[in-house]
């Protein structure tokens, strides 16, 4: 007898939650106060994104969840908490304060938030994007390290720092005037955070530039560096930052470090993974991984998986920006890429939201791959081949796990 939509689903979802999970991308705080409650979670959330703000009034809150009850972030945010905390109702104004106390009082165990990831969501290992501190792990053998580069764009002059205010000069030093002793410098520093431990290279640059990287030749870059600071111009910034990131991806090719990638939302102007193109051309033995399926260009970074052998596709955040374009993605990535190069991250501060990050992927692993099986595209054992190499085994080899 062939089974129906709904059974399959079922069966996919429930395999799902069976297997281990590594995540390949989080930002989780180092550790949890005794005041952290509900508004902590809200306010440490995608749901902070919305731009809507509540109080301690219960009016206020009535208001606030009205506007971002249907709201993708919230939603899953939502089904984590009731989830973890086994709550059999959802949010009101008028129980807001009980879910808080319940919340407050399980967190009091300083290690409960790690619990959570352990046990709840299952996770192996979490590669930790600690901007506040690159290439930490939390002192948590759960993270794994990630090193975040955006402080080598910013070695033209001295005294400059990225977006998350980390100087280039606290890991090469100050002073240096010369492009290949800083280039140098540089790759001396990357090698000694993946002695330490780190397995990948991350830029979330940008947040502050463009993608459009282009090779520029070397005498670029040094003028940037030794130009009167008055003389220099957008375009000289920019070809700095372009020379620096091409050697950063030759870099992490030597160290055999994927390049992990923030493109699409965020600054969002000039965040386009196509303006990628030429970097990724240029730089074949580096594996390009694309964080967020590109969001809201899903279908160019499709594009870029079909013809690229070194763009690895991630849908990290994807599940929780937009339930059903992540749905979407991943069917048509089974379809134009290779099923080893798929993975996913939860991309969040809490474990109450990693853990509804997760809920989210497991829904739309069940729900897409149930349509294909539908449609005769796959089988249910293919299928749950599909689930573990995306949740699994793709990140294991991936990151040399």
């Amino acid at each position: 007898m062939t089974k129906s939509y709904s059974n399959v689903y079922e069966e996919l979802y429930t395999y799902a939650k069976t297997l281990p999970v590594i995540n390949t991308h989080s930002h989780h705080m180092t550790s949890i106060d005794q005041t952290y409650n509900l508004d902590t979670i809200l306010r440490s959330s995608y749901v902070n994104w919305c731009g809507v703000s509540f109080g301690d009034t219960s009016e206020s809150r009535r208001q606030f969840l009205e506007i971002v009850r249907f709201n993708s972030y919230f939603v899953w945010l939502e089904k984590g908490i009731m989830d973890i905390y086994d709550l059999d109702e959802p949010i009101t104004e008028e129980n807001w304060e009980k879910v808080s106390d319940i919340i407050n009082k399980a967190n009091q165990n300083d290690k409960y938030h790690l619990k959570i990831l352990k046990e709840r969501c299952r996770y192996e290992k979490i590669l930790l994007d600690a901007y506040w501190n690159p290439g930490s792990n939390n002192n948590s053998d759960l993270f794994a390290r990630v090193f975040r580069t955006d402080m080598f764009f910013h070695g033209y002059s001295s005294g400059l720092t990225d977006h998350n205010s980390n100087s280039p000069e606290k890991y090469i030093g100050s002073g240096i005037k010369d492009i290949d002793e800083y280039i140098a410098r540089m790759r001396d520093a990357i090698t000694i955070k993946k002695n330490e431990g780190c397995i990948a290279l991350k830029s979330a640059i940008a947040y502050e530039r463009s993608l459009d990287f282009n090779e520029v030749p070397k005498e670029k870059a040094q003028y940037a560096m030794t130009c009167k600071k008055d003389d220099l111009t957008k375009d000289d910034i920019k070809a700095f930052g372009d020379y620096v990131f091409f050697n950063i991806c030759r870099i992490a090719a030597e160290l055999d470090l994927p390049m992990q990638c923030h493109v699409g939302l965020g600054r969002l102007k000039d965040t386009n993974p196509m303006q990628m193109w030429e970097v990724i051309h240029k730089n074949p033995d580096t594996r390009f991984v694309l964080f967020h399926g590109g969001y809201p260009w899903t279908d160019e970074v499709l594009g870029l998986a079909h013809n690229c052998r070194n763009v690895y596709p991630d849908i990290c955040w994807l599940p929780l920006i937009s339930t059903s374009a992540a749905e979407k993605m991943l069917i048509e990535l089974i379809e134009v890429s290779t099923i080893d190069k798929i993975c996913w991250g939860c991309d969040t501060w809490t474990s109450e939201e990693s853990a509804g990050a997760l809920l989210a992927m497991e829904h739309v692993l069940a729900s897409a791959l149930s349509k294909k099986i539908a449609e005769g595209y796959l089988s249910v054992d293919l299928a749950k081949a599909i689930i573990k190499n995306i949740l699994y085994k793709n990140a294991k080899l991936i990151y040399n796990l």
